[in-house]
């Protein structure tokens, strides 16, 4: 009789900047969870160079806050670095990169070549967003906040909140014909 030998649970990063965190970050998040094992979403920040609206800590415990249905095999952690030493450091196998359109492409083949040569045994997956979500983005969700103008279809409810908060809009008005 032969001892069957349990398997290493497969974990992935999908790192990024998540300022804010939208729904094509959300819908790569819940297809990777039925994927891996555990995926852990993982924010960027450099406390010396950040630009970000939103700190560090405020965009893990908004994040925390939208996929806390998809815990335990999701969660949230910030780094500073290489996202490929972070997911070596957790014991990770794999990086997850969201490719929106054609023009993401080219930086992250880039940077998963990159991440390759440094740490061979890291893989680097791409997943398209849903294509309604392709033309989102962080940056084009902020500057339409900052009109007052909200986007359920493209952004969490919790995140359109800490959006107007943030940018100190007031309530859309509703302009009538």
């Amino acid at each position: 009789m032969t001892k069957s030998k349990e398997r290493t649970p497969l974990i992935a990063v999908y790192p990024g900047s998540f300022d804010p965190i939208h729904n094509g970050h959300v819908d790569v998040i819940r297809r990777s969870v039925a994927i891996f094992d555990e995926v852990i979403v993982a924010v960027t920040y450099n406390p010396h160079k950040d630009t970000a609206l939103f700190s560090g800590d405020e965009r893990v415990e908004m994040i925390r806050e939208v996929i806390r249905d998809l815990e335990p095999r999701a969660r949230v952690d910030k780094f500073s670095g290489l996202s490929v030493d972070y997911a070596e450091r957790i014991g990770a196998k794999v990086l997850i990169r969201s490719l929106r359109a054609v023009t993401d492409f080219d930086y992250e083949l880039q940077m998963a070549q990159m991440n390759k040569t440094m740490s061979p045994h890291v893989e680097t997956i791409f997943m398209f967003s849903n294509p309604r979500l392709f033309f989102s983005s962080s940056h084009l969700i902020k500057e339409v906040a900052g009109y007052g103008k909200r986007l359920p279809e493209l952004v969490p409810e919790i995140v359109i909140e800490r959006l107007r908060a943030k940018l100190k809009v007031g309530e859309p008005k509703d302009l009538k014909r």
